[in-house]
């Protein structure tokens, strides 16, 4: 079983961690402002967010951790009911927050698709290494 890279416990990635980077509990006169700069809704933002917040913060898992990271968004992606909406719905007993607005996002799945590209376009090499594996040897 493959464990966390951080934390001993097996590694059981979710959909809301691709989210994390964008958390701006306690950041919002940082991070917060920054994010707010960008709209959601442009391809050429969410381009720039998803590199930023995204693809970087992750690069440094090893190529199994992000096959099974990358391979919990393909499910998801897969089922045409999967809520991406509720993702981005604040809660407010929660101590994680998105920016403000972001959850009036016009398509909340299309967000998923873009990290899903550029994930692929990034981490292609360490997927193809992962799935010429055995998972279950891991």
């Amino acid at each position: 079983m493959l464990m966390h890279p951080f934390l001993d416990r097996p590694y059981d990635p979710q959909i809301g961690h691709f989210l994390g980077g964008f958390e701006v509990y306690d950041c919002e006169e940082t991070l917060g402002e920054e994010l707010s700069q960008f709209d959601l809704n442009s391809a050429e933002d969410r381009k720039v967010l998803i590199y930023k917040y995204v693809v970087h913060r992750f690069r440094n898992l090893s190529y199994r951790h992000k096959f099974l990271f990358f391979c919990v968004l393909a499910i998801a992606l897969d089922d045409p009911k999967y809520d991406f909406n509720a993702l981005f719905e604040h809660e407010v007993v929660s101590h994680s927050a998105l920016p403000p607005e972001w959850d009036e996002m016009q398509d909340f799945r299309i967000f998923f698709e873009d990290i899903y590209k550029y994930l692929a376009e990034e981490w292609g090499g360490d997927l193809d290494r992962a799935n010429q594996e055995d998972p279950a040897t891991w």
